[in-house]
């Protein structure tokens, strides 16, 4: 069997909840799609657990992918002394520090003590951005070298004969070719989502499965009946990590839920 989580955005309860149903026996695999940060409220903790797990199980059978919250993270550490557009400032102060469920990138405070945040806090209120911005970058890369490295090696698609896993997308343009033909912009930002026939079979998060169904009581993943499995339930909004299993054998999807399996049929619009 292989499973397939996304978009975990630092819910690790969920993610501990959702994992009780997978089995990472002989044959089987767990591929991640990326966004494992922000938003929820152990991204930290998520990451750790994510990177014990592959640590433990090895990648062949855990693959950690890359999302755009993880490529954000990486280009604030490698920027963090840049020089700011006016009331960029601010917006900075306001993401990373404030605890505010409304700011999105809560990351750091979860990844420093509560002696460094104060810290910073303290900082942020009587020294420059760039003096706080490059203590507090600091901070993250000397608590955490051992997980900025492996971020910094994740892939940003793991593919099977027949498969594509992936982040947002692909250049499906490029055919054959994809591989080559996408850019990075395109496997962590793709948007809008693409819909039909494709020659490989296409798993993806990034987007919200209510946001394609366009429906915010839907609670599956989306297929489109063609080439494409979405699967961000946007579990830090509404509770609804979605874990998909393909069983190989049967060359058959699931979404598996209560440790059972659901078979996955097209979405249909009303």
């Amino acid at each position: 069997m292989i499973y397939a989580m996304s978009d975990i955005h630092g819910c690790l309860e969920d993610l501990k909840k959702k994992m009780e149903m997978v089995s990472l026996g002989e044959g089987d695999r767990l591929i991640l799609l990326g966004d494992y940060i922000d938003y929820g409220p152990c991204s930290g903790q998520v990451l750790r657990y994510v990177y014990d797990l592959q640590q433990k199980c090895g990648a062949e059978k855990v693959v950690v992918l890359k999302g755009n919250h993880e490529a954000m993270f990486l280009e604030w550490l490698g920027e963090y002394n840049r020089k700011l557009t006016p009331g960029m400032e601010q917006l900075c102060y306001d993401s990373w520090l404030k605890t505010d469920s409304e700011h999105r990138f809560n990351t750091f405070r979860t990844l420093v003590s509560e002696e460094q945040l104060a810290k910073i806090e303290k900082m942020a209120m009587t020294s420059s951005f760039a003096a706080w911005n490059v203590e507090a970058a600091g901070m993250v890369m000397e608590e955490h070298a051992d997980l900025i490295k492996w971020i910094r090696c994740m892939p940003s698609f793991y593919k099977t004969e027949t498969q594509i896993f992936v982040h947002a997308g692909v250049d499906e343009e490029a055919e054959e070719y994809w591989e080559w033909g996408t850019g990075e912009d395109v496997f962590l930002w793709k948007h809008p989502a693409s819909f039909g026939r494709f020659y490989m079979t296409i798993v993806a998060g990034h987007v919200g499965a209510r946001s394609l169904a366009r429906d915010r009581a839907f609670d599956g993943i989306y297929y489109d009946g063609a080439s494409h499995y979405y699967i961000d339930g946007s579990v830090y909004a509404h509770g609804d990590l979605l874990l998909l299993g393909y069983d190989e054998k049967e060359d058959r999807y699931y979404r598996i839920e209560n440790g059972k399996r659901i078979p996955i049929t097209k979405f249909e619009r009303d």
